[in-house]
């Protein structure tokens, strides 16, 4: 089982000229985020934090395998 949080109210998921909500913004950010847990869990870390590209934390991860 895979069990992940992202809260995606912070500065990171904005536009960074506007500071206003953005869809577009707030997905390249999770996608971001998920691309370096999927390095993490390759190199045998099974659990740790969501960390956004401003280098705050904004969830955890944890990887049960059987």
């Amino acid at each position: 089982m895979f069990k992940i949080e992202i809260k995606t109210g912070g500065a990171a998921f904005t536009d960074p000229c506007t500071g206003e909500e953005s869809s577009w913004d707030e997905c390249y950010e999770v996608a971001r985020i998920l691309r370096e847990l999927a390095d993490s869990i390759e190199n045998g870390k099974r659990e740790g934090s969501c960390i956004d590209i401003n280098g705050n934390k904004v969830g955890n991860f944890t990887f049960y395998a059987k």
